[in-house]
């Protein structure tokens, strides 16, 4: 169904009984809409049938519900609902949505029908965009009240609305290229969510500043200049909160009886001699005599 109302993909679900709704509007000019209900599904574009395609198709994927991941150049956008991220169908992209109670809104528009420079739109491709971005409320609420009347509108009306929706995309398509892809409305929202990050992230060795700065779709140096307005780095927040962490779960290690290298693991460390060394200098101690006398 969805290579159907998309393009041809890669689609799998490890839920059992797994059940999706999928509702396809057509627009004119080759401008569609669909409404997506599901389970935890991942859905791949892979560089095979990229290459197939002889289309030059760009897709939003609107979150309405629970949450998931656009992946496509080497960028990662995490989707919260009220958020997208828009993809290109000649290049490959994975759609990652593993929580349970999928709801989003897809639209599928022909390149050519945004009036965006090529390279512009393929950086914006694989960054979260969010209502703070101009036109992107307007943008949602138009595509609502679409699926919801569309019965009402007609076919001749339908008809006419490929254009609209076209180029009220292109609108916020272009506000979100003028903010530098951010798309924060304030320096403090953009550290929690870094902050969040972080801790979902927590126990992946691999996380860096540049990986942080990726998902939250801004720069590396703003994401220091906002943590150093904090008094921080991201690098010692990070460092922080693995060792805080670490102590959580050191203290209930007599109840638990967790390993040191399991807690090394679960903290971020690639093995348990990495973690004593970065705990002992933190706190002038090994995890293990702090266990033993945590006072």
């Amino acid at each position: 169904m969805a290579s159907e109302a998309f393009v041809p993909l890669l689609c799998s679900a490890d839920e059992p009984g797994f059940v999706a709704h999928l509702e396809n509007l057509a627009l004119s000019g080759g401008v569609s809409v669909s409404h997506v209900r599901a389970g935890p599904l991942r859905i791949e574009r892979p560089e095979r049938l990229a290459r197939q395609d002889t289309g030059n198709d760009i897709l939003m994927s609107i979150q309405l519900h629970s949450t998931g991941a656009v992946l496509q150049h080497g960028r990662e956008a995490s989707l919260s609902p009220g958020t997208a991220a828009i993809y290109e169908s000649n290049r490959p992209y994975l759609l990652d949505q593993p929580d349970p109670g999928q709801e989003l809104l897809v639209v599928r528009v022909p390149r050519g029908a945004l009036g965006l420079p090529d390279r512009m739109v393929s950086e914006l491709c694989g960054r979260r965009i969010d209502q703070s971005v101009p036109g992107m409320s307007a943008f949602l609420g138009y595509l609502r009240g679409l699926m919801a009347t569309q019965n009402a509108v007609g076919v001749e009306g339908l008809a006419a609305l490929g254009p609209l929706s076209s180029e009220l995309l292109t609108f916020a398509l272009r506000a979100f290229a003028q903010a530098g892809h951010s798309g924060w409305d304030s320096d403090r929202a953009l550290l929690e969510a870094a902050r969040q990050k972080i801790l979902q992230e927590l126990a992946d060795p691999g996380l860096n500043v540049e990986r942080l700065a990726q998902a939250a779709n801004v720069s590396v140096r703003k994401l220091h200049a906002v943590f150093t307005a904090a008094g921080q780095t991201p690098g010692s927040e990070i460092r922080r909160l693995r060792m805080n962490k670490a102590i959580g779960l050191l203290a209930t290690r007599p109840h638990s009886g967790q390993s040191i290298a399991s807690i090394a693991l679960v903290c971020g460390f690639r093995d348990a001699s990495t973690f004593t060394r970065a705990f002992t200098r933190e706190f002038g101690c090994t995890p293990t005599q702090w266990a033993d006398n945590p006072t």
